[in-house]
This record gives structure tokens, C-alpha cells and sequence, in this order.
């Protein structure tokens, strides 16, 4: 990160996961090792008139988006390494090409993420529109073993940001209860009075049918109508997540039209499991 950067802490830990995701989705693509790096030239800015833009939007646990902006010589170049063909400048068949990489990146992000945040998606698309909101602004440089470098500009609108926000400070109050529990030694007292303190925060908790391990290359292959088989069996009982910990397992049902939980079966004791 640089000085330019004006994100909070919250906004710089996702954009950390993102980018790191990102070289890592560009090292699996082209065959050769990408990672972030530190930059001196801080005085870099993106192209003025017309910079190459992609834009992210998240849906489901975490909502909102951001913009990812590059400049158009440079995105060339990260395009040419991701096809591993020459590319002469940065056009509208490139854009689909690095909106195909951010796509990538941005499973990776999930994956990672997703015990902390729960299930969320991540849709790439191109954008001609600057961001509205420029001041939550987050900068990094990838680079190659070759010498190559691509600073890129994230800016995080302001639902996006509030959400992480919000995250760590549920996080924030039950490790602040977690650490009192410890103190007072007698863990049965302790969870009765101090969980007052925080019956009001909210939680995120994430209904888990299943898994699957994809390669980057099953991952670009995705379509429309495309099946992608989980481990669990449809008689097997659903599973509810509080931040990556089964609290519960029951069966899916629908409810209004929307996907539910009737519970069969709760974590004992459940206290335990959530404030762990």
C-alpha cells in the first residue's frame, strides 16, 4: 500500500485478500510467479482521459462495489501475459479478457473470505463511468519476475465499506467477551452475564449445501447452465455456519419463495460455539 491510499483499515484488509487473489489468478493464468509489491513512485495516476475501468459487485452476505481502474498501457500488458499472446493496445476485446481475470480473482476472494463474510458473489463487468465516490480509495502495483508492473486503483463505495465495517465491530464486541469470559475463569457465570452485552449485534450466519474444488480453468468455463456437482448427498442434513463454525443442521425448505432452515439439530452448547 501507499501513501495515496485513503481506504479505512477495514476496506484495506478486503482490497489486501483481493489483490493478493488477483496475482494469484495471474500466476495461475500466465505460468509465471505475480505478487504485490511495494512502490516508490507515488506520484503515479491513472490515464486522465480515458483509464481502462472494471467494476465488482458483490451480492448476498457482503453488498456493494467498487471500481478498479488501470492504466490502458498497462492493462494491455496484464492482458498479453493473461492469453499469453501479444497485445498491441487495450481494446473492447481486451476488456473482456481482463474482465475474465478480475472474474477469477474475485472466486478466489470468495473462497477466501468466506468464513469471515459468509457466501457472497462477486460479478465482474466492464464500466465507462468514473467512480461516484473517490475519496475510498485503495492503490496497489502487481509485478512479475520480468519486471513488469501494474498499479491499479480500487475504490470501495460506501455500502461496501460500511458492511466491513460493521463486520469488525461484531467482531470487535465478541472477542471483547470472549476475552472477559477468560479472565472472570468461572466460564459458566461469565457467558450468562457478558452475553448480554452483545445480544444485539449482528451476526452473519451462511446456509451450506455442500462444496466443491474448482481449477482456475473449470472457473473460466462457467456458463450459463452450467452444473457444478457439490459433496453432499440430497438426503444429508444442511448445514448453518457462524463464521465458518456448524452451529446447526436441519432441512431446507422454502419459505414466501425464499430459501430457509428448518432446524433439526443445534451445536451444544451453543453458546460455546458462537462466541468461539
Amino acid at each position: 500500500m501507499t501513501t495515496e491510499d485513503t481506504a479505512g483499515s477495514n476496506d484495506r484488509l478486503f482490497s489486501k485478500v483481493f489483490f493478493n487473489a488477483l496475482a494469484s489468478a495471474l500466476t495461475d493464468a500466465s505460468g509465471s510467479p505475480w505478487q504485490i509489491v511495494d512502490v516508490p513512485d507515488s506520484d503515479l495516476t491513472p490515464d486522465e482521459a480515458d483509464p481502462a475501468r472494471i467494476k465488482l459487485t458483490l451480492e448476498g452476505s457482503l453488498r456493494g462495489e467498487c471500481l478498479l481502474e488501470f492504466r490502458r498501457t498497462e492493462a494491455a500488458m496484464l492482458v498479453s501475459k493473461f492469453l499469453q499472446t501479444p497485445v498491441v493496445e487495450f481494446g473492447a476485446e481486451q476488456s473482456e479478457s481482463l474482465v475474465k481475470l478480475i472474474t477469477a480473482g474475485a472466486g478466489l476472494v470468495r473462497s477466501e473470505l468466506g468464513q469471515r463474510y459468509g457466501v457472497f458473489d462477486a460479478k465482474a463487468s466492464s464500466e465507462s463511468e468514473a467512480a461516484v465516490n473517490r475519496t475510498n480509495c485503495v492503490r496497489v502495483t502487481v509485478a512479475d519476475d520480468g519486471g513488469n508492473r501494474v498499479p491499479i486503483w480500487m475504490y470501495i463505495d460506501s455500502m461496501l465499506s460500511e458492511q466491513l465495517a460493521v463486520d469488525s465491530k461484531a467482531r470487535s464486541a465478541a472477542a471483547d467477551v470472549e476475552t472477559l469470559i477468560k479472565a472472570v475463569g468461572r466460564k459458566g457465570i461469565a457467558e450468562q452475564i457478558n452475553l448480554d452485552l452483545v445480544m444485539d449485534v449482528e451476526l452473519n450466519v451462511t446456509l451450506r449445501f455442500g462444496k466443491r474444488k474448482l481449477t482456475l480453468r473449470e472457473v473460466l468455463e462457467l456458463t450459463s447452465g452450467s452444473v457444478v456437482e457439490l459433496d453432499r448427498q440430497v438426503e444429508e442434513p444442511v448445514e448453518l455456519l457462524l463464521d465458518g463454525v456448524v452451529i446447526a443442521r436441519g432441512e431446507a425448505v422454502v419459505v414466501d419463495g425464499n430459501y430457509g432452515l428448518r432446524v433439526t439439530e443445534v451445536s451444544q452448547p451453543l453458546s460455546s460455539a458462537v462466541l468461539r
